[in-house]
């Protein structure tokens, strides 16, 4: 009974989470970082489907046809003797089956080539998104933190504050009952201490609201207590450091945009390769029976399957779409300036960012070292 007891206990204790079993948590939890990971294992997949059409394509197939009335053609009567007249004829049987396999192997296309390389990128750049659904959740959840550190020791604070105004009115109260002062004071340490109270409980569910946001972004139960173990002294402001580059090549959202921009233009390649000729070879092999009855498989000899087998080679030569092609170039080509663009434009932010957050950075340190000498 002792141990059920001590179990049950321990296991209604707060979980303590340092920042770094947070992050750890939420990057093996969260569900926007679960399904751009699922993402990126389907792209693998994407891979091989683009590379399957480059393998042999095999399939086998099987027909039965009931000529319910068989066509008629006409044939010179000349064959029967009887010229200048037309001699109604019909060929075939009633029921014919057929059944066999046919394939087909690419041998040569260039578009496929450059759709593998295309696909190689769409990859590449779904492996970027599954980064920066990390990098987002470690910003998210990092910021959330240390708000909900802030909020817990604004919480401390309000409540050794109203512990003082109990002191306080204490001692007011016998100053009150002494004729020392006015009752009008303790009234009004009375409404300072109610203020507090309401501070704390607005304080007290912001910690709460603060502590469920966590909870949800790591996937933990709801119904559960967490203890953030860090403080904000945990992490002290270091100096700005002047001699950092904007160099914003490595940030992931311009990598993103730069493999955006890879693709329009091999998209862009793909379809101009379009216009290019393309090689197949195919085959195909069956048998097939005729019969005036529908018994196909009796023993019968004069019943007989007829095999036939055949080889080839297709080339296919593009020669006009109706302008479909020259246009699809063009969009192409409109999708590679827009990224151009967008790269442009996102490493201007990035760099009005880096200036606002190094301004931040200098004050913030500024801010810290005035309130530690006051």
């Amino acid at each position: 009974m002792l141990m059920g007891t001590c179990g049950l206990y321990a296991q209604d204790l707060p979980k303590n989470l340092s920042l770094n079993e947070c992050l750890k948590l939420g990057i093996e939890n969260n569900i926007s970082v679960k399904r751009a990971k699922l993402d990126k294992s389907k792209s693998n997949y994407k891979i091989n489907e683009t590379t399957s059409k480059g393998l042999p394509q095999i399939d086998g197939y099987g027909m039965l046809q009931d000529n319910l009335k068989l066509p008629v053609n006409l044939i010179p009567g000349e064959i029967f003797g009887k010229p200048g007249t037309q001699i109604p004829v019909q060929f075939g049987s009633q029921y014919t089956l057929n059944g066999g396999v046919k394939f087909t192997q690419l041998l040569y296309s260039q578009t496929y080539l450059t759709s593998i390389d295309l696909t190689k990128v769409s990859n590449d750049l779904t492996e970027l998104n599954y980064e920066k659904s990390k990098e987002d959740l470690i910003y998210s959840l990092s910021k959330l933190y240390f708000l909900a550190l802030v909020t817990k020791e604004q919480k401390e604070l309000i409540d050794k504050n109203i512990n003082r105004m109990d002191q306080l009115i204490n001692i007011t109260n016998k100053q009150v009952q002494g004729g020392i002062i006015q009752s009008v004071e303790l009234d009004r340490i009375n409404i300072t201490k109610e203020n507090l109270l309401s501070q704390y409980r607005s304080t007290d569910a912001l910690l709460k609201q603060q502590s469920d946001l966590i909870k949800y972004t790591i996937d933990f139960p709801l119904d559960k207590e967490i203890n953030l173990t860090d403080s904000t002294g945990h992490r002290i402001l270091q100096p700005a450091d002047t001699t950092h580059s904007k160099d914003f090549s490595a940030i992931t959202d311009i990598r993103i945009l730069e493999k955006q921009k890879d693709m329009a233009l091999l998209n862009k390649k793909m379809i101009t390769q379009g216009y290019l000729p393309s090689l197949s070879a195919n085959g195909q092999f069956y048998y097939m029976a005729m019969r005036n009855k529908f018994d196909m498989f009796s023993g019968d000899l004069t019943n007989k399957w007829f095999g036939a087998e055949l080889v080839g080679v297709n080339l296919s030569i593009p020669i006009f779409d109706g302008l479909e092609k020259k246009n699809k170039i063009s969009q192409a080509r409109i999708d590679a300036d827009k990224a151009k663009i967008s790269i442009e434009d996102a490493k201007k932010y990035y760099s009005i960012e880096y200036d606002d957050a190094y301004r931040n950075l200098t004050n913030s340190k500024q801010i810290v070292d005035r309130q530690r000498s006051n």
